[in-house]
């Protein structure tokens, strides 16, 4: 099946849909697009992602990276935010979940063509099932190497505006035990605040006091990074599972929600809703983690737990949420897929035939058989 001309998963169909009235025909703007529609929508991006994955890697890494990058900006405003809400309480997830990582998504869904590693969960694998037989071994093929690129891509976007925008510029403070912080032992890159301790144990006993709440909520940002790496680096591998299954069930409803709108409002708050949802809750977002990780090792999360390393970050959490966010998008792939491919097909047909239908006029005559 030949890729549609289908730049990104925002390009839904919003032509106007003829509607009868006194005997005659009026445009009226279409306000919501069917589940077959949407379905179509889905495969098309599917397609043109393995398509660009087979034809245009270069592309498709640097997609990835900006993907990467534009929902860091929103994590970020996340931990300046609700990271210093003042409380570890409900208001305080709300607020950490509601302000800031939707916009990201936003970004991405808007962006045309940007490639976060969870949507491609989902598109990849309807462009798989919908496939031709003879032509489902090249899907599969543009699956499994979008997969692996836009996975290490979306790292690299994500830890790379962490260093620039946010630990480089002293958005977040750095601790630094015996004059030396352990993301840059060699002083190489420039960060305007550390914060100075003796020890690795007297910092710990400062971040059991009132180091979060210190110079009203200074430190909360850092405190939030920090926490959520602890907790991310130490969680059991089973947990890790479920809890990115959760997530990337909700991130894959909000692409699909979106594309059922078709204005920028509406899309916007089809995506915010399931976004709010899953990371109030306490799910596993692996492009997240892949920001909130880094962030706590290189803040001096170290010191806090030696479980906070990079070994630990791939084992117990991307990796495993790596899992689950794939079976998290197949919970929705599926289901839906049973659910409207017989519609689906049925309006592929139709446009099949409305085509055929089409070539037999030429110059506005009807071209002999």
């Amino acid at each position: 099946m030949v890729a549609h001309n289908v730049i990104a998963h925002s390009n839904a169909h919003t032509l106007p849909r003829p509607v009868q009235y006194e005997n005659k025909f009026m445009h009226v703007k279409r306000v919501f697009n069917t589940q077959p529609e949407v379905m179509g929508f889905v495969i098309c991006v599917g397609e043109t992602i393995h398509e660009r994955m087979l034809k245009k890697p270069l592309m498709t890494c640097l997609l990835s990276v900006q993907a990467g990058l534009l929902l860091s900006f929103g994590i970020l405003m996340s931990c300046q935010v609700g990271g210093r809400w003042g409380s570890s309480t409900g208001v305080n997830n709300f607020v950490f979940a509601g302000f800031g990582i939707p916009f990201g998504l936003t970004f991405i869904v808007m962006c045309q063509g940007a490639e976060l590693i969870t949507a491609n969960y989902m598109f990849c694998t309807f462009a798989v099932l919908a496939a031709e037989p003879e032509d489902r071994m090249r899907q599969i093929k543009g699956l499994l190497g979008n997969w692996f690129v836009c996975w290490w891509a979306n790292l690299g976007g994500a830890v790379l505006h962490f260093v620039v925008f946010a630990w480089s510029t002293g958005l977040m403070k750095t601790v630094a035990v015996d004059n030396d912080p352990y993301s840059d032992p060699t002083g190489s890159l420039e960060n305007l605040e550390k914060l100075w301790y003796e020890s690795a144990a007297s910092f710990r006993e400062d971040f059991n006091g009132d180091f979060c709440t210190r110079g009203n909520w200074g430190n909360a940002n850092v405190c939030k990074v920090m926490k959520v790496c602890r907790a991310k680096c130490t969680a059991a591998f089973t947990t890790s599972i479920i809890r990115g299954a959760g997530c990337n069930w909700m991130v894959c409803l909000a692409i699909w929600l979106q594309m059922i709108a078709t204005e920028p409002i509406s899309k916007f708050i089809m995506i915010w809703l399931p976004i709010e949802l899953f990371i109030s809750s306490g799910f596993d977002h692996l492009v997240v983690n892949q920001f909130l990780i880094p962030a706590g090792i290189m803040t001096g999360g170290h010191y806090l737990d030696s479980r906070c390393n990079w070994g630990n970050a791939f084992w117990f959490n991307w990796f495993p949420v790596t899992l689950g966010s794939i079976i998290g998008a197949w919970f929705l792939v599926f289901p839906f897929w049973l659910i409207n491919k017989d519609g689906w097909y049925a309006g592929v047909k139709q446009r099949a035939a409305v085509t055929e239908a089409e070539t037999k006029f030429v110059d506005g005559k009807v071209e002999d058989a």
